[in-house]
């Protein structure tokens, strides 16, 4: 009976942490490979093998439900309070060895990326220790799949959350007429609802001006995580202007995906690009 409850309960943590969605991950590393270099490309295959960033960019969403991935469940969010700034979080976290959130394991799976030997020891040993199977058998593989997983994850605004509610999970909505979540909304119900699939998605969207490329790229973590901030409070700030008389409840149906679907679009497509500029930055010539 244990058993079956802690296999439970790592279900529902699981699905309280998913961002995005398979195919909203999909989408961040289809755009990311569209503004690839031709030899960033051959580099990253050869770290991936027969795998393609598309492919393996929910991966770190699967392996959430495996008991030796347990330590990274924490790394796909970040918790910033309404009385916090990104930096306030960052410095607690400094002095302490763990990786605490999304803004520690993409800095450390940056490292890894770059070739940092401490940092590979770290994750090698951390995996060694909770009996953690690698992508591939591949450190560096791994570290890939969960930086470009992870970078998508920073994007979505409900996961640089309060943590009162799990990002939103706990706020109760209605979907065109069906129960959801509102972190369910942002990471499925409006992407889902354009009909598309991730290919088509992503080069549907995938119109940014050189200018704007250039603009996503010089950016930092930190920028990406405040943006979030700011735009998760406006998605708190709205729920209640699309309410349903009868439940009560938030309703969201052609006038919420109206107002929301070209900011879930510009969050794939900045997510994305940037995800290439610091790839190219690593495998590039």
């Amino acid at each position: 009976m244990k058993h079956i409850i802690s296999i439970f309960l790592i279900i529902i943590q699981s699905q309280l942490l998913i961002a995005w969605g398979q195919n909203g991950h999909r989408i961040v590393a289809e755009i990311c490979e569209l503004h690839l270099s031709s030899h960033a490309k051959s580099e990253i295959q050869k770290v991936l093998g027969k795998n393609y960033l598309a492919e393996i960019a929910n991966w770190p969403d699967y392996v959430k439900s495996e008991k030796g991935w347990d330590f990274a469940e924490s790394w796909h969010y970040t918790t910033v309070h309404s009385n916090q700034t990104i930096n306030q979080v960052i410095s607690q976290y400094a002095s302490d060895t763990k990786i605490n959130d999304a803004t520690e394991a993409i800095d450390l799976m940056l490292k890894i990326l770059n070739n940092d030997k401490n940092a590979i020891e770290y994750f090698e040993n951390l995996m060694k220790k909770n009996r953690a199977k690698p992508l591939n058998n591949s450190t560096k593989a791994t570290a890939l799949a969960f930086f470009v997983h992870i970078v998508g994850d920073i994007h979505q605004p409900l996961h640089v959350g309060k943590n009162k509610d799990h990002g939103g999970n706990k706020i109760s909505v209605m979907f065109f007429g069906e129960r959801s979540n509102l972190h369910r909304v942002w990471d499925t119900n409006i992407i889902e609802h354009e009909k598309l699939s991730y290919t088509e998605f992503a080069h549907f969207i995938n119109k940014a001006t050189e200018s704007e490329i250039k603009n996503y790229q010089n950016s930092t973590m930190k920028d990406w995580a405040n943006e979030s901030i700011s735009l998760r409070e406006n998605i708190y700030n709205t729920i209640y202007d699309y309410t349903d008389r009868d439940s009560g409840l938030p309703s969201f149906s052609y006038k919420y995906t109206h107002d929301y679907t070209p900011l879930v679009k510009e969050r794939l497509l900045s997510a994305g690009v940037r995800l290439a500029g610091i790839l190219e930055g690593v495998f590039g010539e």
